[in-house]
């Protein structure tokens, strides 16, 4: 059986979700992968990049999952900066024989996390909204150039409105639910079998 880690924060931890619910173990179940989470919430790419060796080269998967960039935004940090971390450890992952694998990080429920007593995002929730659009294009774009296999993540979750689906959503407006973590597991899926042929 093939190893796959899944580095990434929150979003890849689970934040509120049983065990065997979150995303990871239900791509698991789906590829008949051993799939190992190395979620952290709270991290940014900047953490991911230097747990990179220790959890994910010495394990030394078939394939690497990366999803990151939320938590940098929310600190207001600049996109070419996230970008630089996150292809860093694609160029990392290829070097060591490994499969990288980006994800398009979740969009935010604003009104409903401006509803929760938590702190706002450093630049304000208007910036922080202009960034994650720019960071979703530049993950796409690179992701391209670079030939790695890029997961949608971000578009399942809104509308054709390009509202956000609030039904995915826990209730602080930041972290997907049950639905959404299913959501994320068959987005995944589905691009494995079509883009690493996966049965």
């Amino acid at each position: 059986m093939k190893t796959m880690v899944c580095l990434g924060d929150s979003l890849t931890e689970g934040t509120e979700i049983p065990t065997g619910h979150a995303w990871p173990a239900l791509v698991a179940n789906a590829l008949d992968l051993d799939v190992i989470n190395c979620g952290i919430g709270g991290d940014t790419t900047q953490g991911m990049l230097s747990r990179f060796y220790p959890e994910v080269v010495v394990t030394k998967p078939a394939f690497v999952f990366i999803m990151g960039g939320t938590n940098d935004l929310w600190w207001n940090w600049e996109v070419s900066t996230i970008l630089g971390n996150l292809f860093s450890m694609i160029v990392q992952a290829r070097h060591h024989g490994m499969v990288p694998v980006i994800g398009l990080p979740l969009p935010v429920n604003i009104t409903a996390a401006q509803a929760n007593d938590f702190s706002p995002p450093q630049g304000g929730y208007d910036r922080f909204t202009k960034k994650m659009k720019a960071m979703v294009k530049g993950l796409i774009r690179h992701a391209i150039e670079s030939e790695v296999t890029v997961v949608d993540l971000h578009h399942p979750f809104l509308k054709e409105n390009r509202q956000v689906l609030t039904d995915l959503f826990l209730p602080d407006g930041l972290h997907p639910n049950k639905a959404g973590h299913r959501t994320i597991a068959k987005a995944i899926t589905s691009a494995f079998r079509r883009d690493l042929n996966f049965p």
